[in-house]
Parts: C-alpha cells; structure tokens; sequence
C-alpha cells in the first residue's frame, strides 16, 4: 500500500461522522492459545524462532475496552492491550548484534502491542461496519546469551504503528448471536503488518458474553533500525465481556 493512499484513507475517515444514537461501553478479555514461528535477523544471521531457539506454542491474553457516543464527527474509541512474552532455551550456533552464540541459547522475544482505534460507526443495524485508524504501540524487544562465553545483548523496538481498521459484525435474529471479523492492517515499501481476528460471539439479555475465534498476527520488516524479521502469531481465542 503507497504512503499516499493510506494518507488519503485516513483523512477520508475524518470527513465522516458517526452513526451510534446512544453511549456504549463494552469491556473484555480473551486467553490466545497462539503459535510462534518465522524468523529474525539483527547485525547477523536470520535466526528461525522455531528451529534455532526453540519458540512454538505461546500461551497468552489480550484485553480491550471501548466507548462509542452520540456526537457527530467526533470518533468512537477502542484500546486493546496484547501480552507477547516468551523465553526460550535451546542449543544452537547463530550470529545476533555481530555476537556469536553458541551451546545452549537462551532468549527472550517480547512483541507486547497497545492498540489505540479511533473509529465511526457506518452502519448499525442487524450488520454493523466500523471503520477508522489504529495507532498501535509497539513494545518489542530480544534478548539472548549463551552458555559458552556468557556473550549477551539485546535489541529494542519501540514504534507506533499507524494502521487501517475495519470491522464488521453480523447479528443473527433472536438468537444473541453473532458473526464478526476486524482487522488492521499497514504495507509500505517490503514492511508489512496484519492483525486479523474472526469468531462468533454470545451476547445475553443484560450484557454479558462470550467469543471465540481465531487471531493471526504477522509482522514484515525490512530493514526498520537494522531488523529484519518475518514473524507470525496465531491461534485460537476464547473470552469473555461486557456491554451496554
């Protein structure tokens, strides 16, 4: 995606106001049974988080709460906070930060993300479509050492990345079910990023709820402070919320 369309998006969504006629509040959390792979490179080789360090399954959560409103123009807001901390130990040979590491390698990938969405309502109804901008913070960092010549070091990232959203949702009559799917999504020059979530929810008389679904996550990056990385995360989810 070039630069100047998502610009153009962005300011498109500004001109638009929102269609919610009465406050809402919806609060929630979600266990992600989620699975690590792809690779990293910094200052060496690319490094497998499977293969070479042991990554795989990743037993997480997110959290999220949003506030819609009546007022024109003004956008709805929604904050979602990700946990993406994992250690690992695993022998093996590889070059990170121009340190060679060898013997049993001991890591820690940190890929924590705070979304910011500012979005309106453009239809709500039995089908409800959302649409606006996210701003999600970044928190990412790797760590290693090894077991040989305690060689350590380590690399931060620390970024917001401002990204489309969208989301649609499909209420099935008289049942308290529905069907619904969101994503955020940024592409420019080789550097990408999706965040997709999709599953049915459960929504009682007074509020309260449940989800499941599935989330996929990955994340592209050429060259962004001398990283290099291809990483995926997903799995299924399953939470709970409230809302009114």
């Amino acid at each position: 995606m070039k630069k100047s369309m998502v610009l153009l998006s962005f300011g498109a969504i500004f001109a638009l106001s929102s269609n919610a006629d009465t406050i809402g509040f919806e609060a929630g959390a979600a266990y992600w049974g989620a699975k690590t792979s792809g690779n990293v490179q910094y200052r060496g080789s690319s490094i497998d988080l499977e293969k070479d360090l042991g990554y795989g399954d990743l037993n997480t959560n997110f959290l999220w709460a949003s506030f819609e409103h009546p007022v024109p123009l003004i956008p709805n807001l929604k904050i979602q906070h990700t946990t993406i901390d994992e250690a690992s130990s695993k022998n093996a040979n590889v070059t990170f930060n121009n340190n060679v590491y060898g013997g049993t390698v001991s890591s820690n990938i940190k890929l924590n993300q705070t979304d910011f969405i500012l979005y309106y309502e453009l239809l709500d109804n039995w089908v409800n479509f959302d649409f606006g901008i996210n701003g999600k913070y970044l928190d990412a960092s790797v760590d290693m050492n090894d077991s040989l010549g305690a060689t350590s070091s380590s690399k931060d990232l620390a970024y917001v990345i401002p990204m489309v959203y969208a989301k649609a949702k499909f209420d099935l009559p008289f049942s308290g079910l529905s069907v619904e799917t969101d994503v955020s999504y940024i592409g420019y020059d080789a550097n990408n990023f999706y965040d997709l979530k999709g599953g049915v929810s459960y929504e009682t008389s007074f509020g309260l709820g449940a989800t499941v679904g599935y989330r996929y996550e990955k994340l592209e990056l050429d060259d962004l402070s001398d990283v290099y990385s291809d990483i995926e995360i997903s799995g299924a989810y399953a939470g709970v919320y409230y809302h009114f």
